[in-house]
């Protein structure tokens, strides 16, 4: 598999932070619009060290980043600029997962963050044929009386505005048993729901989340050290969304040649591969994937299984799942 010919194969990612996306050169654009006095020098900040240490210095990032996307306008613009940095790659469906609580510095209420969001991706479909679902998560840090309040208003917009909540953050010092009210309340809802678990070696967090009744966990990659674990995500049929270079960044994983993907796959873990954040973490899905062959022997048919994995667990309608799967079917031939 040669990256030309890869680049080119279209391509499914569910794993992407809009804030951590956000492509260097519009934040630079963004920040010479807010005022800063060195726009360039001021947002290498945004990407996070190769070895970042731990998941809570990688996520000290988002703070060069965040302070730019409190206004509708630079929401939208920066949606728009990550779906058309996605589509440069061959994107054909892309989930993009944000905490709306995170843009209310400037009075933002979480509808109107939302909709600037939204709009960002009416536009990039004017211009793009990349299909985009959006995912509203809520943030460890914050109360449970205050992600349980931004689920049930995310509930209440229209239709498909929004196609699933997640939970994440610092995992590390908020497990699980802190977020459990806010998913029993979008589960209580009917939303469908993704939690960030096992990114930080706490297997108990993906028993919980397991528990909690997704059937989607963020990393997930804790479940390589516990046999029982393992067992448990096959049997219940739960997808992995992995991230290999973020995941390596933040030390839950020490190596690419550890990596455990390869072992995921031979044990039959449904999986797909995702750049958690393109900006932060510098990569793209395409880069993610050349990863993968290099270090964890995936074959064409693992890659091809990995983005049929992919739409077949995503939040989206069975129309949009079936030309998927059909692009795939028809592209991925080797």
């Amino acid at each position: 598999m040669n990256r030309k010919k890869l680049v080119n194969l279209p391509k499914v990612e569910l794993h992407c932070h809009l804030d951590g996306s956000v492509p260097m050169k519009t934040l630079i654009e963004l920040a010479e619009k807010e005022g800063y006095t060195n726009p360039k020098e001021e947002m290498r900040g945004a990407i996070a060290p190769a070895d970042s240490g731990t998941l809570k210095e990688y996520l000290s990032s988002f703070e060069t980043i965040l302070p730019l996307l409190q206004t509708k306008e630079n929401l939208t613009k920066a949606t728009y600029a990550v779906i058309e940095d996605a589509n440069r790659e061959h994107i054909v469906y892309l989930e993009l997962r944000f905490g709306p609580l995170l843009h209310q510095r400037q009075g933002l209420s979480v509808k109107e963050v939302i909709e600037a969001v939204d709009e960002g991706i009416r536009k990039a479909a004017d211009d793009f044929p990349v299909k985009v679902s959006l995912i509203a998560c809520a943030l460890r840090h914050h109360t449970q009386e205050r992600n349980t309040q931004l689920f049930e208003e995310v509930s209440q917009l229209p239709e498909g505005m929004v196609a699933a909540v997640d939970v994440a953050g610092d995992e590390g010092n908020f497990p699980n048993e802190q977020v459990r009210r806010p998913v029993s309340t979008a589960r209580s809802l009917g939303m469908d729901m993704t939690i960030h678990s096992g990114e930080t070696g706490s297997v108990d967090n993906v028993l919980s989340a397991m528990d909690m009744g997704t059937r989607r966990l963020g990393h997930g990659v804790a479940i390589r050290q516990d046999q029982d674990a393992l067992q448990n995500v096959r049997a219940k049929d739960v997808l992995l969304e992995l991230c290999p270079t973020s995941n390596i960044q933040t030390r839950a994983i020490p190596s690419f040649k550890d990596y455990p993907l390869r072992y995921f796959l031979d044990e039959g873990i449904k999986v797909c591969i995702n750049t958690d954040n393109r900006t932060v973490s510098n990569t793209t899905v395409t880069d993610e994937l050349m990863i993968c062959i290099a270090h964890c022997g995936m074959t064409s048919t693992d890659l091809k299984q990995v983005m049929l994995n992919a739409i077949t667990y995503a939040f989206t309608d069975e129309g949009t799942k079936q030309q998927v799967i059909r692009q795939i079917e028809e592209q991925y031939v080797f």
